[in-house]
């Protein structure tokens, strides 16, 4: 089994409560993915960076990653001064060098058999966002979806759900890297068009892979936006996607952000909405 998050974003109280729920799952997690966003809006840059280089088995550069490693670019002002102040805690911290190292050589994406891991997407793996509905954008999804072999690990828009191809294409009962039979597709009905998406709360937050293409963004970990406040990650087990909530202590968050000059104020009050 793996876990699969995404968009830390420097809450260190967060990380750590999603590390936990990892640790007490009755199933051992074999590998830790981090698709990106460690940095960027929280208080704890480098605390979240010791502890992703420490338990991560794989981890991707987002764009407030390298926004930290250069200068931003199309970013807000609040945004822009996180990632600024982040930069100088990182500098000032003992074992910096390190930190900033481990940040450089970050890749955009990886993959393992018919699995592929990003940030964004497909097609701009840290840069470009993938939203609900952009299922209603043919040209866009039809893109993304023709540079996906079988199965997408996404994060970057802090909303989690399944985008899926819902036409099944020809020569899709085998896998392609492995030569495995994939699982039948499911017979749910699907309204018209070439795909869908489902939130985490339409699917008792569970989807089984198939035949068909999909996309799942894992949520955010520390800073959450689908109104839910939680921490949110998934578990890979075999074909099974599962979504998990989990709560940490929002408030010391909060309080950590408000003591810093350079973070807005709104950034902490955020978080306890999931906004």
């Amino acid at each position: 089994m793996w876990a699969i998050f995404s968009d830390v974003h420097a809450n260190l109280e967060a990380l750590q409560a999603v590390l936990a729920d990892v640790d007490g799952q009755p199933t051992p997690v074999e590998r830790i993915v981090c698709l990106g966003d460690t940095l960027g809006y929280g208080p704890s840059p480098c605390e979240c960076l010791g502890l992703v280089m420490e338990r991560c088995d794989v981890v991707l550069l987002g764009n407030h990653d390298q926004a930290v490693l250069s200068e931003p670019d199309g970013f807000g002002e609040v945004a822009e001064r996180a990632v600024s102040c982040h930069r100088e805690q990182i500098k000032r911290a003992p074992g910096g060098e390190e930190y900033w190292r481990f940040l450089e050589a970050l890749p955009p994406r990886h993959e393992e058999g018919a699995l592929l891991f990003v940030h964004g997407s497909a097609r701009n793996p840290t840069h470009e966002f993938v939203f609900p509905e952009d299922v209603y954008n043919p040209r866009k999804m039809c893109r993304i979806f023709d540079l996906i072999d079988r199965h997408c690990f996404v994060g970057h828009t802090h909303l989690p759900g399944v985008f899926i191809e819902t036409v099944v294409r020809p020569n899709t009962t085998i896998d392609d890297k492995t030569g495995e039979p994939l699982p039948p597709s499911d017979n749910r009905e699907y309204p018209d068009g070439l795909w869908a998406y489902q939130a985490p709360e339409e699917i008792d937050h569970v989807y089984v892979r198939d035949r068909r293409k999909a996309i799942v963004n894992v949520g955010s970990v520390g800073q959450p936006r689908d109104g839910d406040s939680r921490a949110c990650y998934v578990l890979l087990d075999g074909w099974r996607v599962t979504f998990r909530r989990v709560p940490y202590d929002v408030e010391t968050t909060v309080r950590k952000i408000y003591a810093v000059p350079e973070l807005a104020n709104f950034l902490g009050d955020r978080l306890r909405e999931g906004r």
